[in-house]
């Protein structure tokens, strides 16, 4: 049994030694996804990531967000879709929780490419910082936030980060598959 423990804690260290300094993979923050489940950020690694900062209760900017990233993935052919994930990040973690997203991602029809994830405030700002996403509560409730969606790579690097689709859903989707 103890052979085993090590081996594990081998390969996990393995793993996070595997990844580049810069990536944001490399942060020692815990996160649950909307089945429950708890992963490392470093779990998210193998692919590229299309990553937002979300809160499931706004009614302004996000559900924009979530629109425009479902509008790329509509133009992603399977094997394109199979290689990226989708990755929301919610920014009120007390009020999103499992079932909270799990209930979301129903809503708005997000499929198994989708990942949501409540952290703790903590881990939450800690991303966001890495990322350089600004958001700030408001009095009422709301969060005022950047609308900002992040590339990473497979290992957890910025590849670039841009609002809305400038150059279409399949600007953004040719972008990430340029050989």
């Amino acid at each position: 049994m103890k052979t085993l423990i090590l081996l594990i804690l081998l390969a996990a260290f393995n793993v996070r030694a595997a990844l580049p300094g810069d990536s944001v993979y490399q942060l020692d923050s815990r996160w649950q996804d909307s089945e429950g489940k708890a992963l490392a950020i470093a779990d998210l690694a193998g692919k590229k990531r299309l990553l937002a900062f979300i809160y499931s209760d706004c009614m302004t900017a996000c559900p924009v967000i979530v629109s425009n990233l479902q509008a790329v993935q509509k133009t992603l052919s399977p094997a394109e879709q199979d290689a990226l994930g989708f990755v929301l990040v919610s920014l009120t973690p007390g009020r999103d929780t499992p079932k909270v997203l799990r209930h979301f991602a129903g809503q708005r029809g997000l499929d198994q490419h989708w990942t949501l994830l409540s952290g703790s405030d903590d881990d939450v700002r800690t991303l966001a910082m890495a990322l350089n996403i600004h958001y700030m509560g408001q009095a009422n409730g709301e969060i005022s936030h950047s609308n900002t969606v992040s590339v990473l790579d497979e290992q957890g690097r910025l590849m670039f980060q841009q609002s809305g689709l400038p150059d279409g859903p399949r600007g953004l989707a040719d972008t990430l598959f340029v050989p």
